[in-house]
C-alpha cells in the first residue's frame, strides 16, 4: 500500500480527521466520567487539537488501589479513542487517501506516562494495552458513537472549538450511552 503525502491530501480532510480524533477523546471521556470542558483544533488550519478538561487539582495516584488503577486505564482508554475514532475516519476514506498518520505521537507519549507507573511485565502490559485499545474501540465503533463523532467533528472542524453543551446535545440526540 502506497501512502498518501500530507500535502496530496485536501486540507479539509485532513482538518476533518483532526475534527474525528478530537471527537473521538471527547466523546469517550464524557461517557467515562471525565470533565471535559471543550474540544478545539488549533489554528490556523486546524491540523491539531485537543481536548479540555475543567482544571482539576492533581491529585496523588496510589496504584495499589483499584479506584486509582481503574483512573489510569480510563485516561489510557481516552487518549486511545481518538486513534480509534480517526482509524475508522481513514478507514472509509482509504479509496481515495492512505495518509502517514503522525497525529498520535503526543497521545503514545502520554500513555506510555501513564503506564509507566503501572509497573507491568511485558506480557501484562501487552494484556492492558490490548483492554485499553479494545475498550476504546468498542466505545468509538458503535453506531451512535460513529454518528455522534462525525457530527461533532463537523462542527469543529467548521467552527474550531465545540463546547460541552453542544456535545451533550449531539450525544443526548444520538443515543450515545455507556453500555455495560
Amino acid at each position: 500500500m502506497t501512502v498518501t503525502p500530507a500535502h496530496e491530501i485536501p486540507l479539509g480532510i485532513r482538518r476533518k480527521a483532526i475534527a474525528v480524533h478530537e471527537a473521538g477523546h471527547a466523546l469517550v471521556a464524557i461517557l467515562l466520567k471525565r470533565d471535559v470542558t471543550e474540544a478545539m483544533l488549533h489554528p490556523p488550519d486546524g491540523l491539531s487539537g485537543e481536548t479540555r478538561f475543567a482544571s482539576a487539582e492533581s491529585l496523588p495516584l496510589d496504584l495499589t488501589l483499584e479506584a486509582d488503577r481503574r483512573r489510569v486505564a480510563d485516561a489510557i482508554v481516552v487518549l486511545m479513542a481518538g486513534q480509534a475514532a480517526e482509524a475508522e475516519y481513514w478507514r472509509r476514506h482509504a479509496l481515495l487517501y492512505s495518509p502517514k498518520v503522525t497525529s498520535h505521537r503526543t497521545d503514545a507519549a502520554e500513555v506510555h506516562a501513564l503506564k509507566s507507573g503501572l509497573a507491568l511485565s511485558p506480557e501484562q502490559d501487552a494484556l492492558f494495552t490490548g483492554y485499553c485499545i479494545e475498550k476504546a474501540k468498542k466505545l468509538v465503533l458503535q453506531d451512535p458513537a460513529q454518528a455522534a463523532i462525525q457530527e461533532m467533528a463537523m462542527r469543529l472542524s467548521e467552527s474550531m472549538s465545540l463546547l460541552r453543551a453542544e456535545m451533550n446535545e449531539i450525544m443526548a440526540r444520538h443515543r450515545v450511552a455507556l453500555r455495560k
